[in-house]
């Protein structure tokens, strides 16, 4: 037998048994390199990360969003200087009615004023003087609190057809009392009519935008009204506006500083509310929860506005970390106000998912989903990100897939790396580079591609990314440049390309110029740089300056430890001295035992032994290293060894290495099992028919594995296509090994046949043999709603729904599904809700639109159209479900008489996809509506 001088490194690959945990590995032998001829690295792996942060986040919600401010009740209508007409004994009556009119306002005999205006109006209506008649009369009834009548005298004056002094001032009475009264529909018009503008017009200008809600327009006319210029009448409304106008425009601090000029109590209530948001914007919780609830305590919760004051408690409650007062804040908002119910969920969901319990924050976000139909868009970003960083990536891409935006074609990049679908990652990553305007987003999506590109030789497109990253990071290009080259084994353009000094060493090493490696490395004290210096001098023919560094590097508790402390015994051997190679051999292996390299070290000292002429006691560390480990894959490793040493020839292959061994070593006590193992191989390969032959010469045999081989013929059988015979092959193995070791792996394929055969109540028959684990009772109770079964499926999802929190949410979809069936309507909600959760795409589609049915059923139509287009627009790929919504949508807007968005619902369905009755439901909706023209 040769000298062994080489190192034999020994991989596994495992042949993993459908349906159970039995696992069969063979060896593989990758045949002796030499151990310092070359220096292998590979690139550090790159991963997709684990959590995705998404910065995008649902703006805090202020009041003045949904509440319009205070009408200006406290501005009174301008009263300007009216001079009195001249009169003679009542002659002309004209001047004298006006004269009269005049003269009994202003010293408040209002009764008497009208009386002579009304009769100047009626008598001479084609004159300036019935004019200001209007505009007096106005100020009359105003004061004598009747402002319905005020406005119309107002609106008269402003209209009259007749010029008169006091027109610009009965418009700008028409325009206060039209805030007043609410007829802000109206305000344009007299505000038009004003022929000379002055600073108290431009400002009921912009309190005509605030009031409609037009609040940059009006911030543009208020930003240089200075309050104090204004009328007096003014002032104070001003500084109350001007606070409502910066504080919706979020400037806190301007806006704290207008409000503060402001006493009046009709201003009160808002006042309670700017300032307790002011407060909870600029970081004061307390005196903003001090205001919000001295708001509650005066003005309690029946008005519209005190939904802002419960959502500010919410939004304090989060800064302050009570989650749970923010949800129960969350869910009295529910039937007030859902937008700001929604708002509160989704903000917990962000902070649950800050916490990286990402679990309750899906729940969050799938509750939100449920309350409004609101920030779609959004929620499906949210949900996407929550399921990939909850781990449920298929749930998370068939989300992404839809959104188009740069950012989403990185995470769904992300997502099928995760998936392991490495190929379709990078054309996504690729879109994410072609349409990305952000470079930090490009570069992000450039380094993995090149990563990519490289791990699947795809030389040309690697190539091009590296180009377009040069830009972006020219350090990170030249090293991807420098692995690329690595990998192709052209170390001088290797060493070259690289930056990264310890690969410029190891390119060099490896490229034959030992003296730049060692000067690269020399100085360094980092381990890894140490350990390549180890190489150098092993390669320099100086094995003692090696075996030193080997030495000092062994005794740490890292990787480089272990392979040091193995290559340091190794450095003996490679030398020839077999003795000293024993010993150090023995050492790492009882430090290391049982690991793969510590095994391994067994072995190498038995070659020490062999090489130094002892081969019984080689033979002996073989065969009690076999006894030890047996029927482990390292005792066919070591009975391999006996095989590998001798062999003249290193390009077979596993099957050939397993067929010759057994030639070579018919009695080995383990050559029943190496047949496994050749047969298990020829099964991965598809060979099917050596496969067959090898398990039924060990099921002829009647030994000890022929139980395994007819399993695995079983196996064989199904995953060839031969249902049937798989079936009688199971069937035969469960009547022989009636207590095997494959017994339960056997029934639970047998069942799998059933059900794929579409005899369900064999397969039910099967199951219910089955260890009563609650996996099968699951799996079961599966089984059995598929047959119709419901009464029993029900029995078996309500065993199992507390205690089975891996699949809960789905036990509750079908549990959601047979109440449903059954009538029991609210109990059927309250499952559907909970199955909402689920990681199963298809599972929360289908839920959705039964929880809509529901609702349906329940006359809530509002929360059934929800959910309805919760099917339609987040889970787009549940195309039966999606179908079936859009029918429901378009019969419930047709209703409403929302005829063009009925028709653009149904625009998208391709009537190819829909059964009869669907395509008859659907002409019967389509009939008579508008066409679409989204």
């Amino acid at each position: 037998m040769r000298k062994v001088i080489f190192l034999v490194f020994i991989t596994l690959i495992s042949i993993q048994k459908a349906f159970s945990s039995v696992q069969i590995k063979v060896p593989e032998v990758v045949f002796p390199i030499e151990i310092i001829a070359e220096k292998r690295e590979e690139i550090p792996p790159l991963e997709a990360p684990d959590v995705i942060q998404f910065k995008e986040k649902l703006k805090v919600e202020i009041f003045t969003q949904e509440i319009k401010p205070v009408p200006p009740y406290t501005v009174d209508p301008p009263v300007v200087n009216m001079e009195k007409p001249q009169a003679v004994l009542g002659i002309p009556e004209k001047n004298a009615l006006l004269a009269d009119g005049i003269e009994s306002f202003f010293r408040g005999n209002y009764i008497t004023a009208r009386e002579k205006l009304e009769k100047l109006i009626k008598k001479y209506p084609k004159t300036g003087f019935s004019g200001t008649a209007h505009y007096l009369l106005g100020l009359i009834y105003y004061r004598m609190d009747n402002k319905k009548e005020a406005y119309r005298y107002f609106k008269g004056g402003c209209f009259h057809k007749y010029v008169f002094p006091q027109k610009d001032a009965s418009c700008m009475s028409a325009a206060i009392l039209s805030f007043q009264i609410e007829k802000t529909d109206e305000t344009d018009q007299f505000l038009r009519r004003i022929k000379y503008e002055d600073i108290n017009s431009m400002f009921l200008h912009a309190v005509n935008f605030v009031m409609k809600g037009s609040i940059d327009e009006g911030y543009n006319l208020l930003k240089d009204i200075d309050c104090t210029e204004l009328d007096i009448n003014f002032v104070e409304y001003c500084h109350y506006i001007k606070g409502y106008v910066n504080f919706s425009r979020k400037d806190y601090k301007q806006a704290e500083k207008d409000i503060q000029n402001v006493k009046d109590k009709i201003y009160t209530k808002h006042l309670l509310i700017l300032k307790g948001f002011i407060k909870l914007n600029t970081g004061d919780l307390d005196k903003a929860e001090e205001l919000f609830k001295k708001f509650l305590e005066g003005y309690g919760t029946v008005e519209k506005i005190s939904d802002y004051v419960i959502y500010g408690l919410g939004i304090i409650d989060i800064k302050k970390g009570d989650l749970k007062g923010t949800f129960d804040k969350a869910g009295s908002l529910e039937p007030r106000n859902r937008r700001l119910a929604q708002n509160l969920y989704i903000q917990l969901a962000d902070i649950y998912s800050e916490k990286n319990d990402f679990e309750t924050a899906f729940a969050l976000l799938q509750k939100s989903l449920q309350v409004s139909k609101l920030y779609k868009d959004f929620l499906r970003k949210k949900l996407a990100i929550t399921a990939y960083n909850r781990g449920k990536y298929e749930y998370a891409y068939l989300i992404m897939k839809g959104i188009d935006s740069p950012e989403f074609y990185l995470y769904t990049g992300f997502t099928l790396m995760k998936m392991g679908k490495i190929p379709l990652s990078a054309d996504y990553f690729e879109k994410a580079v072609d349409f990305s305007v952000s470079d930090d987003l490009k570069k992000k999506a450039l380094i993995y591609l090149t990563y990519i590109y490289l791990k699947l030789n795809k030389d040309q497109k690697f190539l091009e990314s590296v180009r377009k990253l040069k830009d972006l990071d020219p350090e990170y290009s030249k090293n991807m440049l420098g692995w690329f080259f690595f990998k192709k084994r052209n170390y001088q353009k290797a060493y070259e390309a690289f930056t990264d000094e310890y690969m410029k060493a190891v390119s060099a090493f490896n490229a034959g110029d030992l003296d730049k490696a060692y000067s690269l490395v020399k100085g360094k004290k980092d381990r890894k740089s140490r350990f390549l210096l180890a190489y150098i001098f092993m390669r320099k023919g100086d094995i003692d300056k090696a075996r030193d560094i080997l030495r000092e590097l062994s005794k740490g508790d890292d990787k480089i430890a272990q392979q040091a402390g193995y290559l340091y015994a190794y450095s003996y051997f490679s030398e020839g001295k077999y003795i000293e190679a024993i010993k150090a051999f023995r050492d790492y292996a009882e430090k290391y035992r049982g690991t793969e390299l510590g095994n391994l070290a067994v072995l190498r000292m038995a070659d020490s032994y062999y090489n130094a002429g002892q081969k019984e006691k080689a033979r002996k560390i073989y065969q009690q290293f076999i006894e030890e480990h047996a029927n482990t894959p390292e005792a066919i490793d070591a009975a391999y060894q006996l095989t590998v040493l001798e062999m003249e020839e290193s390009g077979a292959d596993v099957a050939s290495q397993i067929e010759k061994f057994i030639e070579k070593y018919p009695q080995y006590p383990f050559v029943s099992l190496l047949k496994l193992q050749l047969g298990d191989l020829y099964t991965e390969k598809q060979e099917y028919d050596k496969a067959e032959k090898i398990y039924r010469e060990l099921i002829e045999a009647d030994i000890k594995e022929s139980e395994y081989a007819l399993y695995k013929l079983g196996y064989l059988k199904y995953i060839s296509g031969d249902k049937d015979q798989a079936v009688k092959i199971l069937t035969r193995y469960i009547k022989i090994y009636p207590r095997g070791e494959f017994n339960v792996q056997a029934k639970e394929l047998l069942a799998k046949i059933f059900e794929e055969q579409g005899d369900l109540d064999k397969a039910i028959a099967v199951m219910k043999k089955l260890p009563a684990t609650d996996e099968n009772k699951f799996k079961l109770a599966m089984l059995l709603y598929k047959a119709g079964r419901y009464t029993e499926a029900k029995s078996y999802f309500e065993e199992i729904y507390t205690r089975f929190p891996k699949y809960r949410a789905d036990i509750a979809f079908y549990l959601g599904k047979i109440q449903f069936e059954n009538g029991y309507f609210q109990n059927a909600l309250r499952y559907l809700e909970e199955a909402l959760n689920s990681s199963d795409y298809n599972n929360v589609a289908e839920s959705y639109y039964l929880i809509g049915l529901i609702y349906e059923k329940l006359e809530d139509i509002e929360n059934a159209l929800n959910s309805f287009i919760n099917v339609i627009y987040l889970y787009p790929d549940a195309t039966e479900q999606v179908i079936k919504a859009r029918l429901k949508v378009a019969e419930i807007m047709k209703k409403q008489g929302r005829r063009s968005e009925a028709s653009c619902i149904l625009k998208p369905i391709n009537q190819d996809q829909l059964t009869e009755e669907q395509r008859e439901v659907f002409q019967s909706l389509i009939k008579n509506l508008p066409e679409c023209f989204e």
